[in-house]
C-alpha cells in the first residue's frame, strides 16, 4: 500500500513551475515569448520542497514524507546541457538521507555522480536540457492573462490556478494520468505561480506553489485515503546569456541506471 501510494504521489513531483502574461501592460506575452527564446545561456539556483502524509486505515499509522532539493547548475540552452550540483535531504518513515551529488544534463539524458561513479537517472516522461519552469512559462502564455504589476527594475504576476489547470496547460498530464488509473483524484486547496520579470520580459525569479489533497483507494478494502501534499519551487536565474562552456563528462557513457534514494 506503500509503494502503491507513493509511486502516484511522486509522479506529481515533477512539474511545478509556469506563468501566463496578459496584455494590460507595454509588456506583451510576444516580447515575453521572444524573451524566454533569446535565453541561451545562464546560472541557475533552484530550491524545491516537499511535504507529504497519509494515514493507513488498516494499520492506523501516519507516514509522513518530506524533502528538500536544490540543483545550482550552468545552463547551456543551445546545445541542451547543464552542468552543477545537486544537493539534499529526504525523511520517509523514520529514515534519514541527505545526498550532494554532481549532476550532468544533456538533452533528454540526465546523470549524477554518486561516490565518483556516473548514473542515468533519465526519466522518459520528461525533457531535460535545465530549467523546465522557463518552457513551462512559455508553453503557458496564450492559455491565461493576468495582470502584470510593475516593481523595482521590472513587471510580475501571479496567477492562482489549480494543479489540474497547471498540468492541463503545460501538457504534461502524465502524472494525473497515473493517479487516475488508480481511480484516484486531486484536489487544490491552494495553487499559485509567481514570476518576477525584467524590463524587456526576461523572466529572473519564478516561484510555484500548491496544497493539494490526493485521494488513493486503497486496493484492498478500496477506501479512498488522503493524501495531503505540500509543495514550494523557487528558481532564480543570473548571468543570463554569459558565456558559459560546458563539457560532456567522462564515464557517463555505459552509466547504469540510477535506482533513487532509497535504491
Amino acid at each position: 500500500m506503500k509503494k502503491i501510494l507513493l509511486s502516484a504521489v511522486v509522479a506529481l513531483l515533477v512539474v511545478f513551475a509556469a506563468g501566463c502574461v496578459g496584455k494590460s501592460t507595454g509588456l506583451t506575452e510576444e516580447k515575453v515569448i521572444h524573451a524566454i527564446k533569446n535565453i541561451k545561456t545562464a546560472h541557475y539556483d533552484e530550491n524545491f520542497t516537499m511535504a507529504m502524509d497519509f494515514t493507513l486505515p488498516e494499520e492506523n499509522t501516519t507516514v509522513n514524507l518530506t524533502m528538500n532539493l536544490r540543483i545550482t547548475a550552468m545552463l547551456d540552452r543551445v546545445n541542451k546541457r547543464a552542468l552543477g550540483n545537486y544537493t539534499g535531504w529526504a525523511y520517509y518513515n523514520g529514515l534519514n538521507i541527505s545526498f550532494n551529488w554532481p549532476v550532468y544534463i544533456e538533452g533528454n539524458d540526465t546523470y549524477f555522480q554518486v561516490n565518483h561513479r556516473w548514473y542515468n537517472a533519465t526519466d522518459k516522461q520528461e525533457s531535460g536540457s535545465g530549467s523546465y519552469n522557463l518552457d513551462a512559462i512559455r508553453s503557458l502564455l496564450n492559455s491565461t492573462n493576468v495582470t502584470i504589476l510593475p516593481i523595482a527594475d521590472g513587471y510580475q504576476f501571479k496567477l492562482n490556478l489549480s494543479f489540474e489547470q497547471f498540468v492541463n496547460a503545460t501538457g504534461r498530464t502524465y502524472a494525473l494520468d497515473k493517479l487516475f488509473r488508480l481511480n484516484g483524484s486531486v484536489k487544490t486547496n491552494e495553487g499559485w505561480v509567481l514570476v518576477k520579470l525584467k524590463n524587456d520580459g526576461t523572466p529572473y525569479y519564478i516561484e510555484t506553489y500548491f496544497d493539494l489533497t490526493l485521494l488513493i483507494p486503497d486496493p484492498i478494502t478500496k477506501e479512498s485515503v488522503p493524501v495531503h501534499l505540500r509543495v514550494h519551487d523557487r528558481e532564480a536565474l543570473t548571468k543570463i546569456n554569459e558565456p558559459v562552456i560546458i563539457k560532456r563528462p567522462e564515464g557517463i557513457e555505459n552509466a547504469p541506471p540510477f535506482n533513487g534514494l532509497w535504491g
